[in-house]
């Protein structure tokens, strides 16, 4: 957006990005009109970079103040750039307002003040708060530490497993093997039968004595 300052510039005393090239920092102009696209694309970047969800949610509350803060006083909208540095996530809202309270965000703001509020909530809820500003615009950073283990580079690796996380190999074209049952008891075998009568005798039935004459 024209004449919002850029990284360390116009607002002074913030320094560029400590990232490789300007490929790695994300670029997005807002108005009213996309605060939402704005948010929504944040979380998006948030999740890529391993910003835990509970806090990946209180960034998006904390953005959402201060970019409306932008559009309210700072001339309409301004420039969010999103990158991530020495595992923080930051995300950074530029605007062509004058913040002229030193401490704006550092303390609460009083019951009756007409604004205020959304700077000190971001303090509330980010790791780490920037602030600086002079008559040419102002520049807020806000800090969201990167989970233990993700890459903070600026480049996010999909589809990885959880940490910790171990899978058996299983060999391609064959289904695993199903555990063996165990086999059943073997049933006591049944008491034979008496043998036939025909058997011990001979024939059946015994042959009737001839009669006497």
């Amino acid at each position: 957006m024209r004449g919002v300052p850029e990284h360390g510039s116009g607002g002074g005393g913030l320094p560029a990005p400590a990232v490789l090239s300007d490929a790695a920092v994300t670029r997005l102009p807002f108005t009213a009109d996309n605060l939402l696209a704005a948010r929504r694309q944040v979380l998006l970047l948030a999740s890529r970079a391993g910003v835990p969800p509970q806090r990946a949610a209180d960034l998006k509350l904390a953005l959402h103040e201060i970019l409306t803060n932008s559009v309210r006083h700072g001339g309409g909208g301004g420039v969010l750039r999103v990158w991530a540095e020495e595992a923080m996530l930051i995300c950074e809202v530029s605007d062509r307002g004058h913040v002229r309270d030193t401490l704006a965000g550092r303390r609460p703001p009083a019951l009756d003040a007409e604004g205020g509020r959304g700077l000190w909530l971001a303090h509330q809820l980010c790791d780490l708060v920037q602030l600086s500003s002079s008559p040419a615009g102002t520049i807020v950073r806000l800090h969201c530490r990167i989970e233990s283990g993700c890459d903070a580079s600026g480049s996010v690796e999909s589809g990885r497993a959880g940490a910790g996380a171990e899978t058996e190999p299983v060999d391609a074209g064959r289904a695993p093997a199903h555990p063996t049952h165990p086999a059943h008891p073997t049933h006591p075998a049944h008491p034979a039968h008496p043998a036939h009568p025909a058997e011990i005798s001979g024939a059946w039935p015994p042959a009737r004595p001839a009669p006497h004459c």
